[in-house]
């Protein structure tokens, strides 16, 4: 009998990395993979999913929408709300015998209460890691409510275990958007050109001459000021002689403040050799990654994945202050003169040797046999043993 495997995917980031794991899920005889698209998933300006995911012959089993509009905290915290109210009636209608979720986005908190509520094991891949933002309290309780752990790197997994997962329920997988990079390094399209494509707007970029790729998100917790730390990479950006791809920004509490600015600029500078993109399917996404020259913004893939391309990478800012990463991140502060002088510095430097911090590219496999071969079961509640807190500590505490 087949395995059931439920997962709700939001996010053009998230489906990125987690694409290869869905596809060999897809794929794989002793699986049944019941796959739920959502939130911006299915809003055009946050990079509507369903076509591109239907495309690759993964069907879709549900599409709901969640996603409240406004970009304000307050927004982003009903977002979780609706999430979990239609969550739970996905996953009830459903009955999968395992729940995948990922990383840390506020979606997946809400799948996961739903989850457990339902008495749905869940499998949660990306616990353990630190940025230093409010995803880390996603992530960490995610953690907690979550059954087993599939984790991409060292630190992670001690992470994990010392948040009190029970080490036999703890695998060190690594990340699966490794899988993608992989295969763009074998394919190497060297002057790959999205422009026809997917459109776009503003003047086009020569791919055969040097560009780099930015893509600034905005901070929640620093919800206030967001209009004013992206005007700091636009001027940087200005003082700066290369073409560029500049990609808009996710659906955060925030994005007006930083879409506004964006569009102001776009509009009322008219900059010569910048082409501005929504979406790109995750593979061209990340093929365009690979042929920059160098990645400029706050997201994640200019630390995870171009570690594994070896893409130089300026990390603006906090978001990801504390993520692990490897020598090809050059961290900048939220000021104009340092972002430009962290790009020309990693211009100047090229690339760097390829880092498997993250994953081997070989991840989506791993992953899936581990799935198939998981009778899962709800892990035991939290007890003082299981944490190694001895009668001393028991009775210290009771005093």
């Amino acid at each position: 009998m087949k395995k059931t495997v439920a997962s709700i995917v939001t996010t053009r980031s998230q489906y990125a990395r987690v694409k290869s794991v869905y596809q060999a899920l897809n794929e794989d005889s002793r699986i049944k993979f019941d796959l739920i698209v959502s939130g911006g998933g299915l809003v055009h300006r946050f990079g509507d999913l369903t076509e591109i995911i239907e495309a690759e012959g993964i069907s879709i089993e549900k599409e709901i929408h969640t996603l409240l509009e406004g970009g304000e905290p307050v927004t982003q915290a009903k977002t979780t709300g609706m999430g979990l109210i239609e969550y739970s009636t996905a996953l009830d209608e459903l009955d999968p015998d395992i729940l995948l979720t990922s990383g840390d986005r506020y979606e997946t908190i809400a799948t996961t209460i739903a989850a457990s509520y339902l008495n749905i094991p869940v499998i949660h891949m990306e616990g353990g890691e630190i940025t230093g933002s409010i995803d880390d309290k996603v992530r960490h309780a995610t953690t907690k409510m979550s059954d087993y752990h599939f984790v991409s790197t060292d630190r992670s997994m001690e992470i994990v275990k010392r948040l009190g997962e029970s080490s036999d329920r703890v695998y060190q997988t690594g990340c699966p958007s490794t899988d993608i990079c992989e295969t763009i390094i074998q394919e190497d399209r060297t002057h790959y050109d999205p422009q026809p494509e997917y459109g776009g707007v503003g003047d086009t970029v020569d791919v055969t001459q040097d560009f780099i790729l930015i893509q600034y998100h905005p901070l929640p917790t620093e919800y206030e000021s967001n209009y004013e730390k992206i005007q700091q990479l636009i001027d940087a950006y200005k003082q700066l002689d290369i073409p560029a791809f500049w990609f808009w920004p996710n659906m955060d509490a925030g994005t007006d403040q930083v879409s506004k600015a964006i569009r102001e600029y776009r509009e009322t500078s008219d900059p010569d050799d910048v082409h501005f993109f929504i979406n790109l399917d995750p593979h061209d996404y990340l093929t365009l990654v690979r042929n920059s020259e160098c990645v400029v913004g706050n997201s994640s893939v200019g630390i995870r994945e171009c570690s594994y391309f070896g893409v130089p990478s300026v990390n603006i800012g906090d978001r990801q202050q504390s993520r692990e990463r490897g020598p090809n991140v050059l961290d900048v502060q939220c000021e104009a003169d340092e972002i430009r002088e962290g790009i020309q510095e990693q211009l100047a430097h090229g690339s760097y040797e390829q880092s498997e911090l993250y994953g081997d590219g070989d991840v989506s496999e791993r992953i899936t046999d581990l799935i198939a071969e998981i009778e899962p079961e709800l892990k035991e509640p939290m007890t003082p043993e299981l944490l190694g807190i001895g009668a001393k500590a028991d009775q210290k505490i009771n005093d």
